[in-house]
């Protein structure tokens, strides 16, 4: 009885959410999970950020790296179906908006970092400074 009653709910909330729009989970944050997944991975020389973005262009990736934090940020615009005016979809689940995130990775050369966007996955390489980089060390005689 309880699960023919959770089903009768799930069916009304999913034809509201088709009704308005919303993504099948709206107030379940768990799709997010999937967008900007990502790999860091350090050396002794680099870090190496791989971020998964799909569906979006090189163009619409933004990067900043500022006080050993590098911020990524991404838009992707829905897909639009044009050759369909009649309007016959009846679900759609390709979403749009912006999204981003941020990674403390400090002590990098900001000059010498590298960014590589290919099928859908961002490779960010940062190098890291050495002894002789750190503008902020000052030589005892």
């Amino acid at each position: 009885m309880a699960n023919d009653m959770m089903n009768r709910r799930n069916d009304m909330m999913d034809a509201m959410n088709d009704w308005f729009g919303f993504p099948r989970n709206f107030f379940d944050d768990s799709e997010i999970e999937n967008i900007m997944q990502s790999d860091v991975a350090e050396t002794d020389k680099d870090y190496v950020v791989k971020i998964d973005m799909p569906g979006m262009n090189k163009d619409d990736i933004k990067l900043n790296y500022k006080d050993g934090v590098l911020s990524v940020a991404g838009t992707r615009q829905a897909f639009k179906d044009t050759s369909d005016n009649n309007r016959n979809i009846i679900h759609q689940e390709r979403s749009e908006g912006s999204i981003s995130r941020s990674y403390r990775l400090p002590n990098v050369v900001a000059s010498d970092i590298h960014a590589k966007y290919d099928s859908g996955v961002l490779t960010i390489t940062l190098p890291k400074q050495t002894a002789s980089d750190d503008g902020n060390s000052i030589q005892i005689d």
